[in-house]
């Protein structure tokens, strides 16, 4: 065995030519080069076959091929399609010369040999879904605010280097945020100019007083409404109409408000600008080289979910709205009959101040009536003079006569400073909390208002708007003590009294829904919103125009004419919701980017199963699920890139998924905190929660079958 090497080592003493066969060794690795192709539907989109590529310098072949795969880095291991293949915006290139395709076919390759034909996640992709796993929990925990969430997690894919900064904040110029933005900015026109409210007593008026043609009325005007208005808008605008309209027939008004709030939730899928969503979805198709919806491609889903809505409600959903007590004084202004609602004559008192008593010569935050007695003072009358809503600093004199709210056992505390000739009490008319000058409104905490989780000292409500609180309606009672110290709740109705012009300030306050039909001040610009919105419907529904340069205009042709400043047109605008949406894009590419939302893909796909039908009746119920405790727009944002990659593996038209995503929230009826207008009715139709589960879950069955069926019968899978 020691002279076989030499042997070898010298050719000259061979007997064979030098053009022989190559050895037997040789041949059998190549024998066992894996050379079938995956089978087609296990490819990734994205991806590239590379079974038959040439094998790059330096990589093994034969068994030790795959051990050396199995060794190899993570980062080659990736199967994930380029970043700009999605958004357009985000260079992959630069990462698939980093990447060998050859490599990442292998790797895949490998991958199925150990755990089956699904692709592994890169380390990018686990960092994405941890993103978005703490971001959807952070929503469904509620007490961070939404834009403090979405800027935390486009704070968190840059600093994980998963997106470039310039690719994190790419989201707050996307044409969706852009036109969510323009869309409230049309829907303050139609509201300052007094179109839609002179439109929903114009259509009441017209059907008479009966309850039926009343739901049917407010139902039909709010679904159309919903469509070229945004759903918050189109609340504020109708439910005052809603709640005069039942007084005025002698209805409670919770026979009306749930119908109104459920069509307008409806119509929010009756166009594409009719909720920020839709135009999530629509960019994404774009995005991806589907071509973007149109104006009107909403409209058979809409129609049909509005027309279900309406046949229910006017049948047995009737039947299952609640009955409440119809006002004592019903048939004339509603203000009027607050106080007895409210019940605020047991807890009104006056308090005579003489010149011996322990009150006199001390101002209001030195008496400490609201720390130490829970006594709130309305108001101060000094002779002629009435001072609401005084500040802490006023000093009360001798001869006042002080409005104070608050429990009988705490006026009997304050009796024992001084004898009881110097502190009066009698008992106070209700009378005097409105005069020519004062007025008394009722006003709803709106959705995501910033106020939400403060009380009204936290907020020296006093002081900043010259108003007391001195109700507030919740869960179908009212707090008349110790509001001060009471946290407020997205819709709480408060009862808030004070001089009329402060009154009509806080009807601009985007924090607040004043509960009384509004006085239009510029009615002559009516023409004005209404060329606004056709602007916006003309050259929308052409296709030649882009949505988001479409709405540009009317919302130029709105402030150019007058029919809103542009004061008013900045701060109608929702900046959280655009900051929600801005932000949220970018995560969402990143799910596609990095290959995750294809992994999330084919593992709900291993669980509902190859069928279209059934992936896209899974996609719906998680949409549904999830949108229960997430708002809207992040559930879509989230969801739908994964919903893409569904549709894609499966070899299936992606537009009845985008459709059924988008809409879910439409769906959403079983809690008040589902949607910001169910959210708003709460208070003002005096509404449990038991209320929502009992008609909406019946009606929720019903619009789930006809918003699958719908998108199944219009667009094919």
């Amino acid at each position: 065995m020691e002279a076989s090497p030499p042997a070898r080592a010298c050719p000259a003493e061979t007997s064979a030519p030098r053009h022989r066969p190559p050895p037997a060794t040789p041949r059998r690795r190549r024998r066992v080069v894996p050379t079938r192709a995956p089978r087609p539907a296990a490819v990734a989109p994205g991806m590239r076959r590379s079974s038959t590529a040439p094998l790059p310098r330096g990589v093994p072949t034969g068994p030790s091929r795959i051990a050396a795969l199995r060794a190899a880095p993570r980062r080659l291991l990736s199967s994930r399609a380029p970043l700009g293949r999605h958004t357009g915006s985000m260079d992959g290139e630069e990462r698939n010369e980093r990447e060998p395709p050859v490599l990442l076919g292998a790797a895949r390759q490998a991958h199925r040999q150990r755990r089956g034909r699904y692709p592994l996640m890169s380390a990018e992709g686990w960092i994405a879904t941890g993103i978005v796993l703490a971001t959807v929990a952070a929503f469904a925990w509620g007490r961070a605010r939404p834009e403090v969430v979405t800027l935390a997690a486009v704070a968190a894919l840059g600093l994980s280097r998963v997106v470039t900064p310039a690719q994190a904040f790419a989201g707050f110029g996307d044409p969706a945020a852009v036109t969510v933005a323009l869309v409230f900015v049309l829907s303050a026109a139609m509201e300052r100019t007094g179109l839609a409210h002179r439109a929903a007593r114009s259509l009441v008026g017209a059907v008479g007083d009966g309850e039926g043609r009343l739901m049917a009325a407010l139902m039909v005007l709010a679904g159309l409404l919903a469509g070229v208005m945004n759903n918050i808008g189109a609340m504020a605008v109708l439910m005052p109409v809603a709640i005069a309209v039942a007084r005025e027939a002698t209805l409670s008004p919770a026979r009306l408000l749930m119908p109104l709030a459920i069509a307008i939730r409806q119509g929010g899928a009756l166009t594409l600008i009719a909720g920020p969503s839709n135009l999530v979805v629509s960019g994404l198709l774009a995005a991806a080289g589907y071509g973007a919806l149109h104006f009107f491609s909403y409209v058979p889903v809409g129609l049909a979910l509005l027309a279900v809505a309406m046949a229910f409600m006017l049948t047995a959903g009737r039947r299952l709205l609640p009955t409440r007590p119809v006002p004592a004084h019903a048939g004339r202004p509603r203000r009027r009959d607050l106080p007895d609602e409210y019940r605020l004559a047991e807890r009104l008192f006056r308090l005579r101040v003489d010149d011996d008593s322990p009150l006199a010569r001390r101002t209001l935050a030195e008496s400490a009536l609201g720390h130490a007695f829970r006594l709130h003072v309305l108001a101060i009358q000094r002779g002629r003079r009435r001072i609401v809503a005084p500040p802490p600093q006023e000093r009360v004199l001798p001869g006042d006569v002080l409005v104070v709210q608050g429990r009988p056992e705490d006026l009997e505390r304050l009796q024992h400073l001084g004898p009881i000739e110097t502190v009066t009490r009698d008992a106070a008319r209700p009378e005097p909390l409105e005069t020519d000058g004062i007025g008394l409104v009722e006003a709803v905490l709106a959705p995501r208002s910033e106020l939400a989780g403060k009380t009204l000292r936290d907020l020296e409500f006093r002081q900043h708007y010259g108003l007391n609180v001195v109700a507030i309606w919740r869960e179908g009672r009212p707090y008349r003590t110790g509001l001060g110290e009471l946290p407020l709740r997205w819709g709480d109705a408060l009862l808030i009294q004070g001089p009329r012009d402060r009154l009509r300030a806080l009807r601009a306050d985007p924090a607040f829904i004043v509960l009384e039909e509004p006085e239009a001040p510029r009615t002559a610009r009516a023409g004005v919103a209404v060329a606004a919105v056709a602007v916006l419907i003309l050259l929308a529904s052409t296709g030649q125009v882009p949505v988001a340069l479409a709405a540009l205009l009317a919302a130029g042709v709105a402030v150019v004419g007058r029919a809103v400043t542009v004061e008013e047109a900045l701060g109608a605008v929702d900046w959280r919701t655009v900051i929600t949406i801005g932000g949220l894009l970018p995560l969402g590419a990143a799910l596609q980017a990095t290959g995750a939302a294809a992994v999330i893909a084919r593992g709900g796909l291993a669980v509902a199963g190859a069928s279209p039908l059934g992936a896209l009746v899974a996609t719906y119920a998680a949409a549904v699920g999830i949108g229960h405790f997430v708002p809207s727009i992040p559930t879509t944002i989230l969801l739908a890139p994964i919903a893409l990659d569904l549709a894609r593996t499966l070899g299936a038209n992606p537009v009845p998924f985008m459709i059924v995503v988008s809409c879910a929230s439409s769906t959403t009826l079983l809690t008040p905190i589902s949607h910001p207008v169910s959210l708003m009715i709460m208070g003002p139709g005096d509404y449990r929660f038991g209320d929502y589960v009992r008609v909406g879950a019946p009606l929720a069955v019903l619009l789930s079958i006809t918003l699958i069926a719908v998108s199944v019968l219009v667009w094919g899978l």
